[in-house]
């Protein structure tokens, strides 16, 4: 063989080893997820295309049904470890499986779908693009595998009851008093739920935070029930707390108002109902057991009430002293008070108007489509708000450093255990600064002559 040949058969055989890597490398890059090379950036979040079976349909059993997007999703949503994390599927069936493929998911019941079935599937908000791009709102589909779908729906709200706000994410479940099966929605953003399209008759409902999204009421989760008799549409409002048969603890005690107050703060909310009484809280100074004595006891929902009219006291003496030393007449302190709230109205217009413009910037940013702005108000409860702090107001002053030991009597929390939680605590010693220079001794050090002491 010349060496010409010899050397047209070597790179013949590079060439083909090179194609070979190659092509490994477009193999494993096609596996693996990853942000599409090149192109201007994506704003908008993934949109909906087609959903199998459609909605409101009566058919037989599907294998799964699909949600197809319009671009690559991605397998890890925003805020769920996966996307079987975002799905629900009413009535429940064991945990649901989710399958990906790059511009879909397919869902199906582990256990499989069952013959004369009305069935719900639920996709929480998460579901997002490469670019982090998320879908924010709640998509349902309802369809039968063979009866007909009622047309009912039980609707609220689920509460914090703690935090007086809904619950976001909440799991509500309705369970009916002659059936084994088990019809499951999940809370949007502001504690508010529907659930669709089940049999009338009556059921025992649950709401509760599903902390590790197991879809499943856990010891340590808060909760409520409410029961529903359901006969076409229903409103249920649920106020979830952590229930349990330990009673209150109290879990700091921080003083305050120059250690003549201390807040009190327990690790859980006490009953609505709740009164404190003087003799109820026992303070102690520590070790002799000196008793402290106690001038009032304050719930939150007190304390408030109190400081607002501190404030307001304050504010009519200062008003009271403005009015004393302005001079102006009638007419000067109408055109006076006219300017003011013209430059709050504009003020607030100039805001409103920065506002529009920013959102029209993102707008355009996103692709020019803009999101949908949500103006639906947050829901209000028709229940007091609960507490877990406690102001108790003292005749002296307690002392730095010192150890005192404080028990409250009587205290009943919302599942209604009665208990006298105790706690020492320690206030702390007032710091003195080492560097500041002692200004006395330096004048009285140089009045003496050199070299003395």
């Amino acid at each position: 063989m010349s060496l010409t040949v010899r050397h047209h058969a070597v790179t013949g055989a590079l060439l083909r080893l090179a194609m070979v890597g190659a092509g490994l490398v477009v193999g494993t890059a096609c596996a693996n997820q990853a942000l599409p090379p090149g192109g201007p950036q994506d704003f908008v979040p993934p949109n909906i295309v087609k959903i199998t079976p459609e909605n409101n349909s009566v058919t037989g059993k599907p294998g799964q049904v699909t949600i197809r997007f319009d671009e690559v999703i991605s397998e890890t949503p925003k805020g769920a470890r996966d996307l079987s994390e975002l799905v629900f599927i009413s009535p429940k069936s064991g945990a649901p499986r989710v399958d990906w493929d790059r511009t879909s998911i397919q869902i199906r019941p582990s256990k499989g779908w069952r013959p004369n079935t009305v069935y719900t599937v639920q996709l929480k908000g998460g579901v997002q693009d490469l670019y982090n791009n998320s879908i924010d709102t709640t998509l349902r589909v309802v369809f039968s595998t063979g009866q007909p779908i009622p047309q009912t729906v039980l609707k609220g709200v689920v509460f914090d009851w703690m935090e007086g706000k809904g619950l976001k994410g909440g799991v509500i479940e309705a369970v009916s008093s002659d059936t084994t099966l088990v019809y499951q929605a999940v809370a949007d953003s502001s504690g508010r739920f529907e659930l669709r399209s089940i049999p009338i008759g009556p059921y025992l409902v649950r709401a509760y935070g599903d902390r590790n999204n197991n879809k499943d009421l856990e010891p340590l989760e808060m909760w409520d029930t409410v029961r529903v008799t359901l006969t076409g549409s229903a409103e249920a409002e649920f106020y979830a707390f952590a229930r349990d048969t330990v009673g209150l603890r109290i879990q700091t005690i921080e003083p305050q108002d120059s250690n003549r107050v201390l807040k009190v703060t327990f690790d859980k909310p006490y009953a609505v109902n709740q009164f404190f009484v003087t003799e109820g809280a026992i303070l102690t100074r520590l070790p002799d057991s000196a008793r402290v004595a106690v001038s009032r006891v304050q719930t939150a929902v007190q304390r408030a009430a109190f400081d607002s009219v501190i404030i307001k006291r304050k504010a009519d003496s200062v008003a009271a002293e403005a009015a004393k030393a302005d001079t102006l007449t009638g007419a000067a302190r109408a055109r006076r008070d006219s300017i003011a709230l013209v430059r709050r109205t504009d003020s607030l217009a100039a805001a409103d108007r920065a506002k529009r413009e920013a959102a029209r910037v993102a707008a355009r940013q996103r692709g020019g489509r803009a999101a949908p702005v949500d103006t639906t108000p947050p829901p209000k409860m028709n229940r007091p708000k609960v507490y877990n702090e406690a102001y108790i107001m003292l005749d002296t002053a307690l002392l730095p450093g010192r150890t005192y030991r404080l028990q409250m009597t009587g205290v009943s929390s919302l599942s209604n255990i009665l208990k006298s939680p105790a706690r020492n605590f320690t206030l702390p010693r007032v710091k003195v600064d080492s560097t500041a220079k002692d200004s006395t001794r330096a004048k009285r050090d140089s009045t003496k002559p050199p070299g003395t002491r």
